[in-house]
């Protein structure tokens, strides 16, 4: 049987991509930054392209959030800085392997969850989404 990334990277590579993705549909943004958000999304969804690779999806990864975070901080004045959470999300991805990082991948993989739900719920709380439903947090 062929070795592929195991399913916590495959997801965690996903929440890199779709986590940007949520506001800035979700906001209406002008027309003018969809060019930069579409180039954007397109090389962070590199490595899930090198899913059956993968010796060389966290090579893949790492060099892609490794150009994203500059990027994202230097484009926030695009809106690129809602893809700052994807350069962790990358590199969390890369480690979480259990077959490769036994101890280390479960508490990774959660860390990565965590910062995709976190960085998500986020725009609501910021208010660039519209409020949460009342109570929903447990704040109310």
């Amino acid at each position: 049987m062929r070795e592929t990334v195991h399913p916590w990277q495959f997801g965690l590579a996903v929440c890199a991509v779709v986590v940007p993705l949520i506001p800035v549909f979700a906001s209406g943004s002008p027309l003018f930054v969809l060019p930069f958000v579409v180039v954007t999304a397109a090389l962070t969804a590199v490595p899930l392209l090198l899913c059956a690779r993968p010796a060389a999806f966290p090579v893949a990864a790492g060099i892609i959030s490794a150009v994203l975070l500059p990027w994202s901080l230097c484009g926030s004045w695009v809106g690129m800085l809602v893809f700052a959470p994807s350069a962790p999300l990358l590199i969390l991805s890369v480690f979480s392997d259990p077959r490769r990082h036994p101890k280390a991948a479960g508490l990774l993989a959660g860390a990565g969850a965590l910062l995709a739900v976190g960085a998500t719920l986020f725009w609501w709380v910021d208010g660039a989404l519209g409020p949460l439903p009342e109570g929903s947090l447990g704040v109310g």
